[in-house]
Formats: structure tokens, sequence, C-alpha cells
């Protein structure tokens, strides 16, 4: 038994080891760099917010935009490991000798740390401005609780001042902090609204994986999108596009699942349907089939969202907004399509169509009564 449990810790440090190896590949840490860098070049373009005030060491900049993005695109611990770059390389040139930075870095912690929470488990539009909203109050909290004990203080030490002088420069100047920090968190919200998803495409498409497929590889593709039609041996959907009835939700889920049984990876899925068809809730199917076991949702706010399933990865494209495939090209989201180890979903793929694969499975959904579907699969 109790070599049974030494074994068992082993093989618990192992993976766990494992895990980290995976989370810090050569891209990762290479779109940390990145962004790191980017936010302490912005932050170097700072200005006194209140210059007048008793507290014109109150700055403003935009560099907590780039950890925003990057919480927002590769969640939390991304981000704190950014800011902390971000932070230790302003040591270099600070004139507080950390003190500033070490403030700066815990208030903007308080900032991301629950929008890219709340994204992380509730993806949409609605998710991202209550995110930004609560983001906003916690880094005014933060402001104030921060400078009371650790900016002030330093400040005071560093010129001399006793604590009664402290005590009376904090009661004069904590209407600026909350003014100061409403204002940046404000700001900072509305331009990673207007850059995220270009700069999510730009990034995704900079650091993409740029590996060939092998003649053999794509045979195998093919094969598996011909494998996919199939679950078990048994056809899941009519090759002559006859029309196949859901009655429910729940039918249009299973119908999904049974189609998705057999994805053995590559294939790119286009459903076609108007609003309130049905799409968001056959790729829950799919996801399901996938082993997926967050929540899906239809991604309008950042084009595509992407789920870890059981065996295949599962990427939800939302092309609505985009006008053309050029667009697509230009956020990245091409660079998915044929992945081995991925299921490409994409909604309003007729946007797009200039730069879909010629290998597809189309799924037509319409809406024929209250809770009933018509679904037709062609696969090309």
């Amino acid at each position: 038994m109790e070599n049974t449990g030494r074994n068992a810790d082993g093989l618990a440090a192992k993976k766990k080891k494992i895990d980290v190896r995976r989370y810090f590949t050569a891209q990762r840490v290479v779109t940390f760099a990145v962004l790191a860098a980017l936010g302490y070049a912005i932050s170097l373009l700072s200005f006194p917010l209140f210059p007048s005030s008793p507290v014109p060491f109150l700055k403003l900049d935009f560099s907590n935009v780039t950890t925003l993005l990057a919480a927002y695109m590769l969640g939390p611990v991304s981000a704190t490991i950014i800011e902390a770059v971000k932070q230790a390389l302003s040591v270099f040139t600070s004139l507080t000798f950390g003190v500033g930075e070490l403030a700066n870095f815990l208030i903007t912690f308080c900032f991301f740390i629950v929008p890219s929470v709340l994204y992380k488990f509730r993806k949409g539009i609605k998710s991202v401005i209550l995110g930004m909203a609560i983001a906003c109050v916690l880094q005014i909290a933060a402001g104030l609780v921060v400078n009371k004990f650790v900016t002030f203080p330093a400040y005071g030490l560093a010129f001399g001042m006793d604590g009664a002088a402290v005590d009376a420069l904090y009661a004069v100047g904590w209407p600026f902090i909350i003014a100061f920090n409403a204002i940046k968190g404000v700001s900072v919200s509305i331009v990673t609204l207007l850059l995220y998803k270009r700069l999510s495409g730009a990034m995704k498409w900079l650091f993409r994986d740029r590996k060939k497929k092998t003649a053999d590889a794509e045979s195998d593709s093919a094969d598996n999108i011909g494998k996919s039609v199939a679950n078990r041996g048994k056809e899941v959907y009519n090759i002559n596009m006859q029309k196949t009835i859901t009655r429910s939700e729940e039918e249009t889920k299973a119908f999904a699942r049974e189609l998705a049984a057999g994805f053995a990876g590559g294939e790119v899925v286009l459903l076609d349907g108007e609003l309130g068809a049905g799409k968001t809730v056959f790729a829950k199917g799919v996801a399901e089939a996938l082993g997926v076991k967050e929540e899906v949702k239809s991604p309008t706010f950042t084009l595509s969202c992407e789920y870890a399933g059981d065996k295949l990865r599962l990427v939800h494209i939302d092309a609505y907004r985009l006008k053309n495939g050029e667009e697509a090209e230009a956020c990245g989201l091409n660079e998915q399509f044929g992945d081995a180890r991925t299921v490409c979903l994409i909604e309003w793929p007729s946007k797009i169509e200039s730069v879909l694969p010629a290998r597809r499975i189309e799924v037509g959904i319409v809406r024929t009564g209250d809770g009933e579907r018509e679904i037709t699969v062609k696969k090309c």
C-alpha cells in the first residue's frame, strides 16, 4: 500500500511537471515577451492627469490595455506573468525604487483578474461588459487601499515626512485617486474593446503553427473526413441531402452528437441558417460529442472561441461580422482549417466563402415550426 501511494505521488508530480512544460511553450513565452515589451513601451508615454493637484505623480498611460488583452486571449495566469515582467522592466527607469511599480502591479492585478476569470467561464459581449464594469470598481477600491498603505507611506519615507503629514496628504489626495482610477479603468476598457478582435487575430496569425502537412497527413485527413460521416459503421446523414426533421432542441443536439461522434480531426463544418435557426444548439451537440465540458455560446464578440475536448479541440467561429474572406485571413481564422487535432465549426460561412476549404461538411438548418428544425447535411 505504501509503495502504491508513493507511485501515485510520483505520477502526480510527473504529470504536473509535464503540464508546466506544455504551458510554457516557445510560442507562449514569445507571446509573453512581445506583450510585456509592448506594455512597457506604452507605459513610457504616460502623462500626469492632475499636474497641479496634491498628487501629481498619478500618471495616465494605456499600458494596461496589453495586460487586459492578454487576460482575455491567454487567461489570468498569463496576464499576471506579463504584468509582472512589464513592471520589472519599469524598475530600471523608476524614480520610486520599485514602490510605484509594486503599487501598479497590485492595482492592475485587481483590474484584470475578474474580467479574465469571468470570460473564461462565460464568453460573450455581456460577460465582457459586466467584467469590465466590475474591474473599474475594483481598480478604484484597490487604488485607495494601495495608495493608503503602500504608495503614500513610501513617498513619506522618501521625502522625510512623518506619519501625520502622510495622513494629511492622503486626506486631500484620495478624491483625485478615485477620479484617476475611474478615468484610467474606463479608458483602458474602451480601448481594449476596440482592439481585441484585430489584435487577437493578429497574434494568432503571427504565432500560428507554420508546420506544413505532408502528403500522407493530407491523405489521412481526407480519409478522416470520409470516415466521420458514419458512426460505428452506421451512416448518420444522407449524402443525397434528404431532409432530417428534429422536433426539439434535445433532438437537434442528439443529431449533432451522432454526426460528430465519428470525427477524427481536421473536419470543417459549415452551419448555415438564419438567426434563431438553432446553429448554436447544433454546436452544443458537436461539443458534447467531442467531450467539451465548457458551456458553448455563439462567439459574437471574439469571432472565435476554442474549447478543449477529451479527444479533439473545438474551434467555434462566427463570421457574421466579417465582410469577406480577406478579413478572416487577417484575423488568422483560416489557420485553424484542416488541423488534425481540431474540429472547426463555422456559423455564417457565406461571409468568408473565398477562404473555406474544398473539403468540408455543410449543414443547413431551417426552422419550420415551433421547436421543429429541418436539417440537411452534405459532404463536399
